[in-house]
């Protein structure tokens, strides 16, 4: 009955996401300071903007569900739910920005939305939840401190990173984000307060910030359904390998459902790859890469 009550919960996250992402996707295009690239000044100054906001909401609203959804249910269950929601904010795109859908596109879309579905049919028969304490929970901290760390560098190294890097960054943070999230609530849960490692809660916190500065990036980078289309198959994949690995969910699971699952993580993968070279707000930005760069080239000779 809790997973039943996690999932739909899920569910309801999943919808909340797509409406926040199209909210905060207009917010982040509104202001044309970010075309010279996305600092964290950037991001900050967001919390000014109405529909950003507005956005930040819908995303609130659907982390709490998330939350109480990771603290009734493994990881392994509950995180690739989110790909509900690319399905919607692409409904979404359709109906207030006008995209118009290719026939890749929309099976693009279907891959994703259906491996990921399968990959939670899966794994749910085989994913087991059990309590960490002390010492046995800070591994998870670390690869979170090591993650923010290596994506916090690149981010303020590389001025104008490409949309797919930043959605590969936030997808692995956020997968951080959840599994801390589980094993935290778990604790407190099980356990009561005093057994919460405040490690894994820092872990959790840098994680989550610097993830929301990559997704805000990527939404200025490009369309905001390749952000939910990322987002829904890295940050999944990869909670459910720290959820199977780190945290032993899958400690039971037989060698073929594994590499069934491996399979299928890289078919959904594929879905997002896809997305990312044919998508039409993607092919538009390249021709006025392409056109900006040419007429950069033809410059000079004109003046001689």
């Amino acid at each position: 009955m809790t997973t039943a009550i996690a999932i739909l919960l899920a569910a309801a996250s999943a919808v909340a996401l797509a409406f926040g992402a199209m909210f905060q996707h207009s917010g982040v295009v509104a202001d044309e300071r970010h075309r010279s690239g996305f600092s964290f000044v950037h991001f900050l100054a967001l919390f000014r903007n109405r529909s950003w906001i507005l956005g930040l909401g819908f995303l609130c609203a659907g982390t709490v569900a998330n939350v109480i959804a990771l603290a009734l249910a493994p990881v392994m269950v509950v995180q690739p739910i989110g790909a509900i929601s690319l399905v919607i904010s692409v409904l979404l795109a359709v109906k207030y920005r006008g995209l118009k859908l290719s026939r890749l596109i929309v099976a693009a879309v279907i891959v994703c939305g259906l491996s990921v579905g399968a990959f939670v049919a899966l794994s749910a028969t085989v994913a087991r939840t059990s309590l960490h304490l002390g010492a046995d929970a800070h591994p998870l901290a670390w690869i979170g401190f090591a993650l923010t760390a290596a994506f916090l560098v690149l981010g303020l190294a590389w001025r104008r990173p490409p949309q797919l890097l930043l959605i590969l960054g936030a997808g692995l943070l956020f997968a951080c984000v959840a599994t801390s999230t589980h094993l935290v609530s778990h604790q407190l849960l099980h356990a009561g307060l005093g057994a919460i490692t405040w490690l894994n809660v820092v872990s959790l916190a840098a994680a989550g910030i610097v993830g929301s500065w990559f997704m805000q990036a990527a939404y200025a980078a490009g369309p905001p359904e390749m952000v939910i289309a990322g987002l829904t198959v890295v940050d999944p994949i990869f909670a459910v390998f720290l959820g199977s690995v780190v945290l032993g969910e899958a400690a039971g699971a037989p060698i073929w459902l594994i590499s069934i699952l491996v399979l299928i993580g890289l078919v959904a993968c594929s879905g997002v790859v896809v997305l990312s070279r044919y998508h039409p707000d993607v092919i538009e930005r390249e021709r006025e890469r392409r056109s900006a760069r040419a007429l950069l080239i033809r410059t000079p000779d004109a003046g001689e």
